[in-house]
């Protein structure tokens, strides 16, 4: 305090946060696109492992018609389990929406890449001016509008992107985001290949 009146803060600190402010801005369009391309890859191949389902759980039950031991005694049990879980994957893709989530979170990063391109720039010289009180409410309900991307989107989006360095990644980050991606894209293989491997087990191996 110096006569009653507080002293304020140093230019540079106040400067510094209207730059993390629009680094916020960045980061957070960043992992939307990522959120978004996240949820058309769950979208894509939810409505392709429907089809893909569908098809084999036909076939199956054209083949049982003829030879209804195919697959060996239990071929009606696996037949089953097939229309079962086709059965499920309907209703998860119903119930999930991720077409129409899809297509919100799109509409909403280009909202944010707009407010970012509209944010002020400093230079070398001169720290950037503040940003308008207009912006900073709109920063806050664009991030009301749709839901909030997640954690490994973040990560990822910061691994593939080139940009403000304030947040730089971490060896638990990077080694978080990897696994993710392998993790997907084994399951996603996983649950392609799974069917075709169990009936061809029970086919060489019926009685």
């Amino acid at each position: 305090m110096f006569n009653g009146t507080q002293i304020p803060p140093p230019l540079h600190q106040f400067y510094g946060e209207m730059c993390v402010k629009k680094d916020s801005v960045w980061f957070t369009y960043k992992a939307r696109i990522q959120a978004h391309k996240r949820l058309e890859w769950l979208d894509f191949h939810s409505q392709l492992l429907l089809v893909w389902y569908a098809i084999l759980s036909t076939a199956l039950g054209v083949l049982t018609i003829r030879h209804s031991t195919i697959l060996g005694p239990d071929t009606d049990v696996m037949a089953t389990i097939l229309s079962v879980a086709l059965l499920g994957i309907s209703l998860a893709v119903a119930n999930r929406d991720f077409r129409g989530r899809a297509m919100l979170m799109r509409t909403n990063y280009l909202a944010l890449q707009k407010l970012h391109r509209g944010l002020p720039e400093g230079s070398t010289t001169s720290p950037p001016p503040p940003p308008t009180p207009e912006q900073i409410s709109r920063y806050d309900e664009l991030l009301a509008e749709s839901e909030n991307h997640r954690e490994i989107d973040d990560r990822i989006a910061r691994v593939f992107a080139t940009g403000p360095t304030t947040r730089p990644l971490t060896g638990f980050e990077y080694f978080s985001a990897a696994l993710w991606l392998i993790m997907r894209f084994l399951i996603t293989t996983l649950l392609y290949a799974l069917p075709v491997l169990a009936g061809f087990y029970a086919f060489w191996n019926r009685t």
